[in-house]
């Protein structure tokens, strides 16, 4: 599945890596695509949209 999320509170490459942590946390094997410019995440995994939401969430940063 592929979802693409919007993470305002995301503005820097620690915080791309706190993300893509989260993320891999629930998919090692996922496909994640930051775009600081835009603060978008790309994600081509097996996680539903909910989950990686819930895991963006539970690391601090805000999601659109």
């Amino acid at each position: 599945m592929t979802v693409e999320i919007k993470v305002p509170s995301m503005v820097c490459q620690a915080c791309a890596n706190t993300v893509t942590k989260a993320i891999k946390s629930l998919d090692t094997e996922a496909d994640v695509q930051i775009n600081l410019e835009t603060k978008t995440v790309n994600i081509n995994g097996k996680p539903s949209e909910t989950a990686v939401k819930e895991a963006i969430v539970s690391v601090g940063h805000t999601i659109e």
